[in-house]
């Protein structure tokens, strides 16, 4: 686990953005769900206040949320390489197979003398080596 950082500026900037966070839900839930928005500006100001005034009583609530992060992270971070994995690389792979592509030349040709591949032999000059690629 990475060593969290309780600095009073972190602490300050965490509850400045809950705040925030808190303040910009207060409309959605106004305007969309038509409900009294009163509780998240209620959370708000007291994420805006603790921020101000003592902002070391927020170190509990951010040493959960951050934990939370780290769970969330590690979780999303597989199931978008799992995604990613069998939903486009397989299908891809599967496709190329079916149609006997072989983008990487493994396939062993019994007539071929050699393997190598015949370059053309140009001379080089200072500009080649600025922009390689």
């Amino acid at each position: 686990m990475v060593k969290l950082d309780l600095s009073r500026y972190n602490l300050k900037k965490f509850g400045i953005m809950m705040g925030i966070a808190f303040f910009a839900i207060s409309p959605v839930i106004l305007f969309r769900h038509k409900h009294n928005p009163a509780v998240t500006s209620a959370i708000a100001a007291v994420f805006f206040i603790l921020s101000f005034v003592c902002p070391l009583l927020l170190k509990p609530l951010y040493i959960a949320w951050m934990k939370l992060a780290f769970v969330l992270g590690w979780i999303n971070t597989r199931l978008v390489l799992f995604i990613i994995f069998y939903f486009v690389f397989t299908p891809i792979g599967l496709i190329m197979r079916l149609f006997g592509s072989d983008l990487l030349d493994r396939k062993i040709d019994k007539t071929a003398q050699s393997y190598w591949r015949k370059r053309e032999n140009k001379a080089f000059v200072v500009q080649d080596y600025e922009r390689q690629f």
